[in-house]
């Protein structure tokens, strides 16, 4: 037997946001000795670095620069690797990307000129990987420190989040922005009038980070600005190699900063949760279609004892579509008696 649900009586919609960690296995933090980074090409490194964890992607880290440098091609008629990689991401996220041949780019009080915003020339970009975050990154979570040091080689640990908790979200094509910042899980240290480390764009899983920002909080000794990654020993910075020579391997030097700080970040995802109340009442659900309920070719019931009071069993509630297809399959724990001097109510739950 079929019932067609009467929509205002017999279904309730509900939507909610879930949270979990972002790292594979719903882990929310992690310290940067657990992340590898996957086998690249020399093409591929000379774009971006892949941050792994078990074996999965989780992040991928580039460099930016709005004239080209710190690329092998630069030149008056080539674009360098890291000019369209500036040009691409702010293309994609920013209103006034269309501006970006006469000299647009990311503004940000990056502490340069005092409270006054400042054209970033260069930017590092952090980039989440979508089958992690889901929808979104959860703004007002998250912590990002990057370990480093000063140029006297002595270290030093920097810590940002977004100011979300704070401050009223900038929209942009791909929805919200906020401001990166000094400070921990969304608590503000220095806000971004004073000093603002970037953006991020929960909804693009992006962190845009100020190249001038980072490189005056951990800029690093003078031998590993030069060196790069090729350097091994202390003195890890951000004040990026901006050579136009061979390339600078940019990238590498958020890359390291990642691995020897930590993590934490969570992913967000809107689910849209829709409850039936399947009723059975007096009158229906008393008979049976199984076999065992009927004997002989004439179909009777095959209790006598249930001639007047026929009893069944409840033990699965199918949902079906318009097109009387089976979409949806509920399975009682325990079976539910149904007679004609019962009723019942089974509610039956689908999360998408």
């Amino acid at each position: 037997m079929m019932k067609t649900f009467n929509i205002a009586e017999d279904t309730i919609t509900t939507q909610i946001t879930v949270t979990n960690g972002f790292f594979d296995g719903g882990v929310g933090t992690l310290a940067g000795s657990n992340f590898t980074t996957s086998s690249l090409s020399a093409t591929q490194k000379s774009y971006y670095y892949n941050l792994q964890y078990n074996s999965k992607d989780h992040f991928s880290v580039t460099y930016g620069h709005r004239g080209g440098s710190g690329s092998a091609e630069q030149s008056t008629t080539v674009e360098g690797t890291t000019q369209a990689i500036y040009k691409q991401f702010f293309n994609f996220v920013e209103p006034n990307a269309d501006n970006i041949r006469d000299g647009a780019g990311w503004s940000i009080v990056d502490g340069t000129d005092g409270t006054n915003e400042v054209t970033q020339n260069d930017v590092y970009i952090l980039t989440a990987e979508r089958l992690q975050m889901k929808d979104r990154l959860n703004p007002g979570t998250w912590t990002v420190t990057l370990s480093g040091s000063d140029t006297a080689g002595v270290a030093k640990n920097l810590e940002l989040t977004d100011d979300s908790k704070t401050v009223d979200a900038t929209s942009v094509p791909f929805g919200p922005r906020y401001n990166i910042v000094s400070g921990s899980a969304g608590s503000v240290q220095t806000p971004a009038t004073t000093k603002n480390y970037g953006f991020f764009y929960p909804d693009a899983g992006l962190m845009v980070f100020s190249a001038n920002a980072l490189s005056s909080s951990l800029p690093g000794d003078a031998e590993f600005v030069t060196s790069g990654s090729d350097f091994v020993g202390g003195g890890t910075g951000l004040n990026p190699d901006l050579r136009v020579t061979d390339a600078a391997d940019n990238a590498h030097k958020l890359t390291r900063s990642i691995l020897l700080g930590s993590v934490t970040l969570r992913s967000e995802e809107q689910q849209y949760i829709y409850d039936y109340f399947c009723r059975a009442k007096s009158n229906e659900f008393n008979l049976s279609q199984n076999l065992t309920f009927w004997s002989g070719s004439t179909y009777e019931i095959r209790h006598s004892d249930m001639v007047t009071n026929p009893q069944t069993f409840i033990s699965e509630v199918g949902l079906y579509d318009g097109q009387n297809s089976l979409v949806a399959v509920g399975r009682l724990s325990s079976p539910i008696n149904k007679n004609f001097s019962s009723e019942a109510i089974v509610k039956v739950r689908l999360t998408y």
